[in-house]
């Protein structure tokens, strides 16, 4: 079984990490994948991915969050999921205009640069999406 969404990067999870990763394995949980939402998670999924074989991360930049990283450009996501062979896909992506915590153009933009990347690439793309 795999976890393909989670943000062990956000607490509770990322401070009682070791009883996480019990848990799933006692479950049968044989990979887990923690998704990137800002560039202060990726730094914290850049540690978590070399802490235990199951965990695998994303790189990518959350609709709510497109505010805060209007710069955000295809070949530097693409740098970034290169760091590692345990960062398997881009994202958390999308749209969200149910709460536009970020302006419309500002998500617009970070969604195409992203699915740019994932087209570059062939890495799978993870969209968050609402209204």
């Amino acid at each position: 079984m795999i976890d393909s969404h989670c943000h062990l990067d956000h607490e509770p999870l990322f401070d009682n990490l070791d009883d996480v990763l019990k848990r799933s394995k006692d479950v049968g949980i044989q990979k887990l994948l923690t998704i990137c939402t800002t560039f202060e998670s990726y730094e914290k999924i850049k540690q978590l991915v070399k802490k235990d074989d199951i965990i695998y991360g994303t790189y990518g930049i959350h609709p709510h969050e497109a505010k805060n990283h209007k710069n955000i450009k295809s070949m530097n996501i693409i740098k970034k999921i290169n760091l590692s062979k345990k960062i398997i896909g881009i994202g958390e992506t999308g749209l969200d205009f149910y709460y536009n915590y970020s302006d419309k153009s500002d998500q617009i933009k970070s969604f195409e640069e992203h699915i740019t990347a994932a087209q570059i690439t062939g890495f799978p793309l993870i969209v968050h999406t609402r209204s």
